[in-house]
């Protein structure tokens, strides 16, 4: 697509729009942006009535909600050709690309795959959704690159050509209903990452996970299963396995979980297709380390384990979490801005939550659930006095989860944020004087 002297309108002004921006500069387009935060409003290029005017192109970052979004359905109406920032990139992008979705893991697996790629001597570059936009890359690539790009449903939502030489789907679960209305729309837009794909073009997916398996999306599929397979990536006898080989053994997976275990099996899987050693595969794993806010331990504090999980917005990403330390005395720190998703699966299990503490927005439909289940529940307004109670009334021995199964959004701007107030919270606890 030749984007030289044409009038384009980017819509959202985060960190991809204003990487599409500098792109589209560089390409000599003539540019103008719209963001529905009017602080934005006396910026140079600040195009105040955009519904009234004619553009060659719209560009859609990935933080703009498109269901009931009036300024694009009047693009929509007037035939204007609305891409998103996944497609601008991909559009602008050169060598392979590697595309990792799903409910929860997209993260770690990406981190993974790129980490795996790099030891084996591989020029990559990691981006979208993980927090550099594939934008602020693409016109670095070349041949011999490979993006990992993990890709959220938000940047699917108005992708009409992004492809990827490498495909994973590693789960769906009930998330971002708020946004798509539904659990339906929300896997036709996550399913859309197999939109464009082509023959030679390769498909991952989760044999474990019920939603997953089953998608008939491309014919050349390969699955990961923590359950031994003919073919695949798969596990047997302690052993990760590419088709009848052995390529690592569990000891050497630090990671915790069962869902940690099924990101390295989804890693395994893409970087099966590249020139991997055994070797390779074993030192990426040992050198690994989780980013920030997932299930990462902060310290032990007066013997109360203090664990930041604020990544998980979602219950399917709390159950991991809370799985992950199932045989221990659970204190669970549960609540933000809801999803429109029911929390009652977090306690169908029975597992050891000692007290469920309620915090934020969302906090009375949780605790009605942990109270429909028998579970011990306080409800607090704020965060704040959430995570105060846990450190004054943890037991020696107990795992304080902040696991919040919510968006951030009441009192944070980010799940980062959340995570890094209870870090703090924790820490200057552990320097005050109790007695």
């Amino acid at each position: 697509m030749n984007f030289k002297n044409k009038n384009v309108l980017v819509y959202g002004l985060g960190d991809s729009g204003r990487a599409v921006i500098n792109v589209l500069k560089e390409l000599h387009a003539h540019v103008s942006f719209f963001d529905d935060d009017i602080k934005y409003y006396e910026y140079v290029g600040f195009e105040r009535n955009p519904e009234n005017k004619k553009y060659d192109l719209v560009i859609v970052s990935p933080g703009i909600k498109c269901l009931g979004n009036s300024l694009l359905k009047t693009f929509e109406d007037k035939k204007i050709p609305i891409i998103s920032e996944l497609d601008f990139a991909y559009l602008n992008c050169k060598g392979k690309i590697l595309a990792i979705t799903g409910t929860n893991g997209k993260t770690t697996v990406s981190m993974l795959v790129n980490k795996i790629l790099k030891s084996a001597g591989y020029n990559t570059f990691l981006c979208g959704n993980i927090g550099l936009p594939f934008s602020a890359v693409c016109k670095q690539t070349s041949k011999e690159t490979i993006s990992v790009v993990e890709v959220s449903n938000f940047q699917l939502e108005t992708s009409k050509f992004f492809r990827a030489n490498i495909s994973c789907i590693l789960n769906l679960k009930p998330d971002h209903i708020d946004r798509h209305g539904s659990f339906e729309e929300y896997l036709r837009v996550k399913s859309k990452i197999a939109d464009n794909l082509k023959k030679r073009d390769i498909l991952i997916l989760n044999l474990d996970d019920e939603n997953t398996k089953n998608l008939n999306l491309h014919k050349r599929v390969q699955y990961f299963s923590k359950n031994c397979l003919k073919k695949g990536v798969f596990i047997n006898k302690n052993q990760i396995y590419i088709n009848k080989k052995p390529i690592l053994n569990l000891i050497d997976i630090t990671l915790p979980g069962v869902k940690n275990l099924e990101n390295v099996l989804a890693a395994v899987s893409i970087c099966s297709h590249f020139n991997i050693k055994p070797q390779t595969y074993k030192y990426a794993m040992q050198n690994f380390t989780l980013a920030s806010h997932r299930m990462e331990v902060v310290g032990v504090v007066d013997g109360v384990t203090y664990i930041d999980d604020s990544k998980a917005t979602n219950v399917a990403s709390t159950l991991a979490c809370i799985e992950a330390y199932k045989n221990k005395p659970i204190i669970l720190l549960l609540g933000g801005l809801g999803k429109e998703i029911s929390y009652d699966s977090i306690f169908l299990q029975k597992y050891q939550i000692k007290k469920v503490v309620c915090f934020g927005s969302d906090r009375e439909n949780i605790s009605s659930s942990a109270k429909k289940f028998g579970y011990d529940f306080v409800e607090f307004v704020y965060f704040d006095e959430a995570v105060d109670f846990c450190l004054k009334n943890a037991d020696v021995g107990d795992f304080c989860l902040l696991s919040p199964a919510c968006a951030s959004f009441d009192e944070f701007s980010s799940y980062a944020e959340r995570g890094d107030r209870f870090k703090t919270l924790v820490l200057r606890w552990a320097n005050e004087d109790k007695v």
